[in-house]
C-alpha cells in the first residue's frame, strides 16, 4: 500500500530489488530474536516482518525477500529462530511455519495492493493494514500449528495452542500496524516536500 509513494532510482524494478534487500536484511537482523517461549514454540518477529514488508512494498518484494530468506536459512545462514539454519527445519516441527511464510507474504502483498486500489479502504489505512497483518499472521499460525499437529504422535490440543498464542499475535499485529502507519506518514511528508 505504500509502494506507490516510494521512488528511489526512478526504475520500478531496481526499486523493488532495493526494497527486497532492505526487507531481507531487516528480517535477518530482527526476525530471529526470540521474545518468548510458549510450550517449545519460539515467539519471534519473523511472522510479523514476513507479512509487514509485502503489505508495505507489494507482492513482488514480499515473495523475493521471503524466498531469499528461506533459501539463506536452508543453505546454512543462521537466520531462523534461535540463530538456527538448515534444510532439516523445513521437515521438523517448525516446517509448517516456514512453508507458510511465502503463502502469507503473497496474501499480504496482494491484499495490500488490492486495498490500495479501493478508495474507501485506502482512506482507512490503519484499519485495513491491521486486518491484513492479522489475517496473514493467522494463516502462518494455522498452517504452522497444523503441521505440528500432523507430526505429533500424541494427542494435540489445537485450540489451546491457538488460544495461548493469540495475545502475542495481537500485540505483534498492533506493533506492525503502528510501524506501517508511521512509515506511511513519513513517506507522505517526504513526498509533499519534493
Amino acid at each position: 500500500m505504500l509502494r506507490s509513494k516510494i521512488n528511489i532510482t526512478g526504475n520500478k524494478l531496481q526499486d523493488d530489488v532495493i526494497l527486497s534487500l532492505v526487507s531481507f536484511v531487516t528480517l535477518v537482523l530482527l526476525g530471529h530474536i526470540q521474545l518468548d517461549l510458549v510450550e517449545g514454540l519460539p515467539i519471534t518477529l519473523q511472522s510479523l516482518l514476513v507479512v509487514l514488508f509485502p503489505l508495505m512494498f507489494g507482492m513482488r518484494v514480499g515473495l523475493i525477500f521471503v524466498s531469499a530468506y528461506l533459501l539463506a536459512g536452508g543453505l546454512g545462514a543462521p537466520v531462523f529462530a534461535g540463530n538456527e539454519s538448515g534444510w532439516g527445519h523445513f521437515l521438523g516441527e517448525t516446517g509448517g511455519f516456514l512453508f507458510a511464510f511465502p503463502i502469507a507474504a503473497l496474501i499480504s502483498g496482494v491484499a495490500g495492493e488490492m486495498a490500495h486500489k479501493i478508495p474507501s479502504l485506502n482512506r482507512l489505512t490503519f484499519v485495513t493494514g491491521a486486518m491484513i497483518l492479522f489475517v496473514s499472521q493467522v494463516i502462518i499460525l494455522l498452517l504452522g500449528i497444523g503441521w505440528m499437529d500432523a507430526l505429533s504422535h500424541t494427542s494435540f490440543d489445537f485450540t489451546s495452542k491457538i488460544t495461548s498464542l493469540m495475545p502475542r499475535l495481537l500485540v505483534k499485529t498492533a506493533l506492525g500496524t503502528i510501524v506501517f502507519v508511521l512509515i506511511g506518514r513519513i513517506l507522505n511528508n517526504l513526498n509533499t516536500k519534493r
